[in-house]
Parts: structure tokens; C-alpha cells; sequence
């Protein structure tokens, strides 16, 4: 588990590598509440890498969203892998959390 923070156009991207569980949430979290901090308010995860997510994790997203959305700003998640895909598909989620197929697109949409 890695999390990477850059930024591009004002928009913070987040960047989740590997598996993530109840136990490696952490680091995401912090560096999240770190750019609302700083006023940054529109937010990317890029899930390139991201090989798994456990409730705890989307969880955090449905929060993540909200807090960025309470701020003033967005939070959008970007290149879910087909097995994330298909989990937040199965759970209604991809009606609830606003996702993009690629960093670019994410990055326009909250510039908008």
C-alpha cells in the first residue's frame, strides 16, 4: 500500500497503490484531511493502481466525497479498476461517488 499526493490545475490528485484494508486507510486519510486543510477542495484518487479496496476504503470515499463537497469543492475518482467497477456497479455506488475514466477528465470536471 502507497499513497502519493501531487498536484495539477489546482486540483489535488491523490494516487492509491496496491491493497488497501481497514489497516492501510490511514495514510489516505491523513493526507486527504492535509489538502482540506490547506484549502485545497477539489480532489482526484487515481486508482490506476489500486489492486483492492475493502468496504472500510469505500467507506472513506462516500466521506471523502462529502467532506470535499462540504468544503466548497468535489472529490472525483479516477481509472477504478474493472473489479472496483464492478463492486461500487453492485452496490449502487457509481450513482453515489463521482467517478471518471481518466485523470484528465476528472481534472476538467472539477475546474468546470
Amino acid at each position: 500500500m502507497k499513497v502519493t499526493r501531487s498536484e495539477r490545475e489546482g486540483v489535488a490528485i491523490l494516487r492509491l497503490v496496491g491493497e488497501f484494508d481497514s489497516f492501510e486507510t490511514e495514510e489516505m486519510r491523513r493526507l486527504f484531511d492535509e489538502c482540506l486543510r490547506e484549502g485545497r477542495r477539489r480532489l482526484v484518487f487515481d486508482l490506476t493502481d489500486l489492486v483492492f479496496a475493502n468496504s472500510t476504503t469505500i467507506a472513506f470515499f462516500i466521506s471523502a466525497q462529502k467532506r470535499a463537497r462540504e468544503a466548497g469543492g468535489g472529490m472525483i475518482l479516477a481509472r477504478p479498476g474493472e473489479f472496483l467497477r464492478k463492486t461500487l456497479k453492485t452496490l449502487g455506488l457509481d450513482q453515489v461517488l463521482a467517478i471518471s475514466p481518466d485523470i484528465d477528465s476528472a481534472i476538467h470536471s472539477l475546474r468546470g
